[in-house]
């Protein structure tokens, strides 16, 4: 009967910490403005983040901005626009763009 107890307790003991490591900590990608596609509702810290901005421009100048720091590791898809990729931090982010129409006339006023 000892036994079994013990075998009892150990098994609990397993599912506790199984279903409890499961719940590790997420995370969110914050963007305002909803002109950001395939964004997750919560990210794991370390994960790799995968974000796409489809809304290009011509003769437009893009910056993007991750926690108010240019991100420069972006690169672009014919079918996906812009796409982001960075490495999840433990906190939640804030995703924001700049754009400025490059062809504007500077002399004209």
């Amino acid at each position: 009967m000892k036994n079994m107890k013990n075998i009892l307790a150990g098994i609990l003991a397993f599912f506790r910490n199984f279903f409890t490591s499961c719940k590790a900590e997420r995370y969110k990608v914050i963007c305002t403005d909803g002109a950001f596609k395939n964004v997750k509702s919560a990210y794991r810290p370390g994960e790799r983040v995968k974000i796409y901005f489809p809304y290009v421009a011509t003769d437009t100048d893009y910056s993007f901005y991750l926690d108010g720091e240019r991100i420069n590791g972006w690169s672009y898809s014919d079918r996906k626009g812009f796409v982001l990729t960075f490495t999840m931090p433990g906190h939640d982010v804030e995703l924001t763009y700049n754009s400025i129409n490059s062809m504007e006339n500077p002399f004209c006023e």
